[in-house]
């Protein structure tokens, strides 16, 4: 008996530090920008974070550290596949592997009149702000999420305290 309690315990106990040190990777590689964002089950963005980018081959192609907001963004060529590894430091860490969408051409039969703004501006514009509204509901998401984490943490904690105030009762 004393055994399944010590189990269930450390299941509990596992379970909710698995989840503490969860980092989310949103990320996308699309008319070659590659847009990464990243924030840690809370919600808080992971600032200044240690980031790598690797081909599909292995070799870093982009790293640095993501900006004050957890974000990072490239513009040119992309490889077809990539694997964002971000390293929130203190066991914090979180990888995505992605593919890039070329862009790709349409040909029109009618004259294109020019336009003082650029396809091409309104598509990044476009995709900057739908990137940060994603981010923005996946963090809301996450901040639920939590929340169950530290009831399911508390509860482990009342069965340790439970189970070791037994061990010392038997004594």
């Amino acid at each position: 008996m004393k055994t399944k309690i010590f189990i269930v315990i450390l299941t509990l106990l596992s379970f909710s530090t698995a989840f503490a040190h969860k980092l989310n990777i949103l990320a996308f590689a699309e008319n070659n920008v590659l847009t990464v964002n990243s924030y840690f089950a809370d919600g808080t963005p992971c600032r200044e974070c240690a980031f790598q980018v690797f081909d599909a081959e292995g070799k870093v192609f982009a790293e640095g550290k993501l900006s004050n907001d957890g974000e990072f963004s490239r513009n040119g060529k992309l490889p077809a596949e990539m694997k964002i590894v971000v390293d929130g430091g203190m066991g914090h860490r979180g990888e995505q592997t992605i593919t890039s969408s070329a862009e790709t051409e349409t040909v029109n039969e009618e004259p294109v009149q020019s336009t003082s703004v650029d396809t091409a501006q309104i598509r990044q514009l476009i995709r900057e702000e739908l990137s940060k509204q994603t981010a923005e509901l996946k963090a809301e998401i996450d901040k639920g999420r939590s929340h169950l984490d530290m009831i399911i943490a508390g509860i482990g904690y009342i069965l340790g305290i439970f189970g070791i105030a037994m061990i010392v009762k038997k004594k």
